[in-house]
Order: structure tokens, then C-alpha cells, then sequence
């Protein structure tokens, strides 16, 4: 394999990496207590976890386990909430994660952290250079 077709298939599995690491945070903003929502499949309420709605409905909501028994296609949906009427046929659905008002995260995300500052103390030498202790110097003012 030549050095061009090494790189552009490092390039590949570098953007499939950064694309599935997307999805990955991009689901755990999802997770959490979507307070309100009752599950048109079980009747669960409120829906814990991950929230599908319907894209081709206009308000189908399920849990993750209706979700799963859905199962992209070619598993069932079910309508035990019965307070709409659904199609039950599995195609006719389109499901993303989902959030809106009342959702409570479950996930702390974690940004970059950035170090603080040691905090200076009186007898510290003063950030200014002089080479005076702090409370001498700068600090004094204060």
C-alpha cells in the first residue's frame, strides 16, 4: 500500500472516529427525565432514559424500550397509551432522540476544564517582578 492510499484511509477512520464520538455526545445530552411525556407505546410517564419521537407523526413519543421493539423498521409498535390513534405499522414510522421543555439531564457532561490560578498569597513573591513579598507590594494596596 503507497504512502496516498495509507493517508486517505487514515483520513476515513479518522472521520468515521469523529462522527461516531459526535453521536456519542450528542446522545448523552439526550438522556435523562422527559417530565410530561408519556409513552405512546407502554404508557410509561414520565419517559426515562432516551425519548424517540415520530418525525411522519404528529405527536408520537416512545420510551427506549418501545424504541428497541421497533427496531428500525422491522419490529412492531404498539399503542398502549390509546389516547391517539397510530399506525401500527412499523414502516410508517420515523423515529429520532428527542428533547424539549421539561427535560431534566441525567449525564453531566464534561466540557474542558481549564486550571485556575494559584492564588497568591501575602508573603508570596508579587506578580509584578519587583521581587517584594506581596504584602509589601501590590497587595498592600488592597
Amino acid at each position: 500500500m503507497d504512502d496516498a492510499a495509507k493517508a486517505a484511509k487514515r483520513k476515513e477512520i479518522e472521520e468515521k472516529l469523529a462522527e461516531a464520538r459526535k453521536k456519542e455526545e450528542q446522545k448523552a445530552t439526550f438522556f435523562g427525565e422527559h417530565r410530561g411525556i408519556t409513552c405512546d407505546g407502554c404508557g410509561v410517564v414520565p419517559i426515562v432514559g432516551f425519548r424517540y419521537r415520530c418525525q411522519k407523526c404528529p405527536n408520537h413519543d416512545t420510551c427506549e424500550v418501545c424504541y428497541e421493539r421497533w427496531d428500525g423498521g422491522k419490529g412492531s409498535v404498539a399503542n398502549g397509551h390509546a389516547q391517539q390513534e397510530l399506525s401500527l405499522d412499523p414502516a410508517a414510522h420515523d423515529f429520532v432522540v428527542h428533547k424539549a421543555g421539561g427535560f431534566k439531564p441525567m449525564v453531566k457532561t464534561q466540557g474542558a476544564t481549564q486550571k485556575s490560578e494559584k492564588k497568591l498569597k501575602p508573603n508570596d513573591p508579587c506578580h509584578c517582578g519587583s521581587g517584594k513579598k506581596l504584602k509589601k507590594c501590590c497587595g498592600g494596596a488592597a
